[in-house]
């Protein structure tokens, strides 16, 4: 290959690993106009797909590395297996003893909702660390799946993969950023209550940055439950962070697939006879692969998408309420920065259902709008059975909760509703 032509590869690679700019990479994929060698286009094509592979192959490799905190690794050693289970037992334990908090304070309203938020967010980690623990053979299988998937896509369908793997590596770091601010706060403001409340009674007092039942004002006591207390935080960061950008990036994978489904449809010519029906045949095939990924998908994350939503608005409310008591205080910003987040969590189940929901129901669309009158009566008959096929969406539902935008609607309508109720009854008491 002449220097040109070198050169235009170099920028082809370097424009698609940026993922954009595609009239340069149009350009350089074109004949060199300033030398008579012809551009070698087998040869780039391979050096292309050796050089795009490893991108594949990096398929949720930002949200898997956050995850190793907790022992989760595709190949599992003694080491990892002990993590993973400490970190379940763990988890378990600081449930348990917020729940036992909970009980012993009943008659007290505002300690039980310093309590709630914590053992909320500890209830719906364990539901999504679930996966990993006893499913995690699907859960890799699953993602095995879809780099398969993708990597018989064509050059243009895996720049949309390549920009959707480069955004959720950012959302990863953006929502890890943001639940470890508000985890760190917690834990700074507990060793500033600590000292504060040390100077005023000239005694050392120690502060956990979570409410348990225990004393713990004895050294030895104090540095196991401050450690404890600061794993579990981790821990649920980490574990909601990466689960939550997992299913993000697994649904728009899914969405991805079925608009590209719609297209090839809807391109398929059915004048062209045999050749037309073996591109059907192949689009057909790549529906129900899509299909069974996304049903795949939605089963393993059926407890997380219930437990998430079902108790998301209880926790907006008990968060809500806090905002209102403590308006004036520096803890507005530790409750606002925690309502971002389970917000954010909500957003990203409740708007990817929809979106796998439409997308899906969008192929029977696609199917009719492609030239099916010119096909031959057998190939019409195997186009409604597709079509039958693609009437039936995918459905992200867990138990009686499905995650949609219209489930997200109701979920922030119930959740002021709710907090006026409990700034009545505080007017009420007072």
């Amino acid at each position: 290959m002449c220097g040109v032509n070198k050169k235009s590869e170099n920028v082809f690679l370097k424009e698609y690993h940026r993922g954009f700019n595609l009239t340069m990479i149009s350009t350089c994929i074109n004949v060199c106009t300033n030398c008579e060698q012809p551009f070698d286009r087998f040869q780039f094509g391979l050096r292309f797909a050796q050089s795009t592979m490893p991108r594949v192959e990096d398929f949720l490799d930002a949200q898997m590395w956050y995850l190793r905190y907790c022992g989760v690794f595709r190949d599992k050693g003694t080491v990892a297996g002990i993590r993973l289970n400490v970190c379940l037992g763990v988890l378990v334990v600081f449930m348990v003893l917020q729940s036992i908090y909970i009980f012993r304070h009943v008659n007290h309203f505002a300690m039980i909702c310093d309590a709630i938020p914590t053992l909320v967010i500890c209830m719906v980690a364990i539901s999504k660390f679930y996966i990993f623990v006893f499913h995690p053979a699907a859960m890799f299988a699953l993602i095995d799946s879809f780099k398969a998937l993708e990597r018989r896509a064509t050059v243009d369908d895996l720049l949309l993969f390549r920009r959707s793997g480069a955004f959720h590596a950012k959302l990863t770091k953006i929502y890890m950023t943001s639940a470890l601010i508000v985890g760190w706060f917690y834990i700074l403001s507990a060793v500033v209550a600590g000292i504060s409340r040390s100077m005023l009674e000239n005694r050392v007092q120690f502060v956990a940055p979570m409410a348990f039942p225990h004393n713990y004002q004895h050294p030895a006591m104090f540095a196991l439950t401050f450690l404890f207390n600061c794993d579990s935080i981790h821990m649920s960061i980490f574990i909601s962070g990466s689960v939550d950008t997992c299913f993000s990036e697994l649904a728009t994978s899914v969405t991805i697939h079925f608009r590209l489904i719609q297209r090839r449809f809807q391109s398929v010519d059915f004048t062209g006879g045999g050749a037309a029906e073996d591109e059907l045949e192949s689009v057909v095939a790549y529906h129900k692969d899509v299909l069974q990924l996304g049903l795949a998908m939605t089963d393993l994350f059926q407890y997380t998408v219930f437990y998430l939503l079902l108790l998301d608005s209880v926790l907006l409310c008990v968060i809500g309420y806090q905002f209102v008591i403590f308006m004036n205080t520096p803890r507005v910003l530790m409750l606002a920065s925690m309502a971002f987040v389970m917000v954010l969590q909500a957003v990203i189940y409740c708007y990817h259902g929809s979106m796998m929901y439409d997308e899906s129901l969008k192929v029977a669309d696609a199917i009719y709008q492609s030239n099916w009158y010119e096909a031959r009566p057998a190939v019409q008959k195997l186009l409604r059975l597709c079509m039958m096929r693609a009437q039936k969406p995918i459905v992200t539902k867990g138990g009686f909760m499905t995650a949609t935008l219209p489930t997200l609607k109701k979920i922030l309508n119930s959740t002021g509703s709710y907090i006026t109720m409990l700034l009545s009854l505080e007017t009420e008491a007072q």
